[in-house]
């Protein structure tokens, strides 16, 4: 069950991840690292990361915004503490989920 569980994850991650670039420089995925969960991390060019997080909770998308307690990580790659957004992935998830948070990115970083 547990390699079901991580395939159904990665394949949720990397349609986040196809569907992110499409938003070119307006914003950078950091987690970027060859074996890695299913949680992404990533800042926006001009947009305040709570200002995207709010826009996305009233689309029934938690997408927090803050450092999670990885303030080593925040200060090796340079970023203020509250610079980025966390998109996290379970088994309860699914395509409906990551429609809702492309879309709802979209929206809001038009």
């Amino acid at each position: 069950a547990a390699g079901l569980i991580a395939a159904h994850e990665l394949r949720l991650r990397e349609r986040i991840e196809s569907g992110l670039a499409s938003f070119g420089d307006a914003l950078t995925l950091h987690s970027r690292a060859a074996d890695r969960t299913s949680t992404l991390f990533l800042t926006l060019r001009d947009r305040s990361p709570l200002d995207v997080f709010e826009h996305l909770a009233k689309r029934d998308v938690l997408v927090p915004a803050g450092t999670f307690y990885a303030h080593e990580t925040f200060r090796a790659l340079g970023l203020a503490v509250d610079s980025g957004l966390r998109i996290g992935l379970a088994a309860y998830n699914d395509d409906s989920d990551v429609d809702r948070l492309l879309e709802g990115l979209a929206d809001c970083l038009s």
